[in-house]
């Protein structure tokens, strides 16, 4: 909720142009492909969002849980520590549950696709690591981890997917996008709004979905999901338009924004390394199968509203503006973490255990981190 004159001046100036801003790079149709080595390090978890390595190594994964009515609290975090050093997290005692029993819900009968939410997102900054649990429209929960320790700060206004720390200015930022806003969150869970955003050129809900701090421009970079032109939960399912969605940036002193990548198909999650080039998640291709009741999801093999198994993972250099493809093949990825030479993601969103399609075969779906080998030719 915008609270004072000042909140509403910025929001007011949320579609202003950031000043000197090199023109948008444009994915194009056709994209080279240059792909790395992909190998699975953690199997069968609820639904994998946030990532976040420890100083020791281990791996915390927030996961959103299985989104069932009848089994509500199956949110949880958890840390995986790579005990026999054999480079994955499925052996036993790898996992340790650090917060469980948090509420898990499937907006399925909101959007009529199979998505789930629960915890969402790992950040570190300012001498914290944050975590948030991030219901459908909120209220967002916010956590402080501290080794194995958890605990809850405030509650915040919204559906905060995704937080990022802006060291400059020494502020938390957050995407509340069930509501299109980018805003500032105190650790008290309270929420100042930067800037609502607009629709999209195609008339699509932005959707911002996933924030990260820029170091190279000192403002934060937004990917734009996008979504219904018939409102958060209107449409048949099936309406949300490929190549319409985009990756922003957006000065949280005064809300100006610009376009950095555009012509891309349902952006979810981007990291920045030391070089600048950004990486970007496609979390699908295309939209098949939507999905009016739960119990369509155990009739048979579905896809359920996203394409399986046809997500991808882009690099942008902004110096030589080349967009190269690095990972094609990604079930419905939703966050990455970079990790020296790698990148982490998180795969499989959506409800355990129902059949998918990968190829021709059917398979249960389920969620996994896999990893990408960045320094492999």
């Amino acid at each position: 909720m915008i609270k004072t004159i000042a909140t509403l001046a910025c929001c007011l100036f949320a579609t202003a142009a950031v000043a000197d801003t090199p023109e948008a790079i444009v994915v194009p149709l056709k994209v080279r492909e240059e792909l790395k080595p992909r190998t699975i390090i953690a199997h069968n978890l609820d639904n994998p969002r946030g990532l976040h390595v420890l100083a020791d190594g281990s791996l915390l994964v927030a996961e959103a849980g299985i989104g069932n009515l009848a089994s509500a609290n199956t949110s949880r975090l958890t840390r995986l520590t790579d005990l026999d050093r054999d480079g994955r997290y499925d052996s036993d005692g790898e996992r340790r549950v650090l917060l469980d029993k948090l509420y898990s819900i499937n907006i399925l009968e909101h959007v009529r696709r199979d998505e789930v939410f629960g915890m969402a997102s790992i950040a570190a900054g300012g001498g914290a690591v944050l975590a948030t649990h991030a219901i459908f429209d909120g209220p967002s929960q916010l956590y402080e981890i501290a080794g194995d320790s958890v605990k809850p700060l405030g509650k915040a206004e919204g559906n905060l997917n995704s937080i990022t720390y802006d060291p400059r200015r020494r502020i938390w930022l957050a995407a509340s996008s069930s509501r299109d806003q980018v805003v500032r969150v105190a650790l008290d869970g309270k929420v100042s709004v930067i800037a609502k955003l607009p629709l999209l050129a195609s008339g699509q809900q932005p959707v911002p979905a996933y924030v990260r701090f820029d170091d190279r421009t000192g403002d934060t970079l937004v990917s734009l999901f996008s979504g219904s032109t018939e409102g958060e939960t209107g449409g048949d399912g099936t309406e949300i338009e490929p190549r319409s969605a985009k990756i922003i940036r957006i000065n949280p002193d005064n809300a100006a924004t610009a376009d950095v990548v555009t012509g891309l198909t349902v952006p979810t999650d981007l990291v920045v390394d030391k070089d600048g080039r950004i990486y970007i998640l496609e979390f699908c291709d295309e939209f098949l199968d939507p999905l009016q009741k739960r119990e369509q999801m155990w009739q048979g093999t579905s896809h359920g509203g996203f394409k399986r198994f046809s997500g991808r993972l882009l690099r942008i250099d902004r110096n030589s503006r080349e967009v190269v493809v690095i990972a094609t093949g990604l079930d419905a990825p939703t966050n990455i973490l970079l990790q020296g030479d790698a990148l982490l993601v998180s795969e499989g969103m959506g409800t355990p255990g129902r059949k998918i399609p990968q190829g021709t075969n059917a398979v249960p779906l389920q969620g996994f981190i896999s990893r990408i080998d960045l320094g492999a030719h």
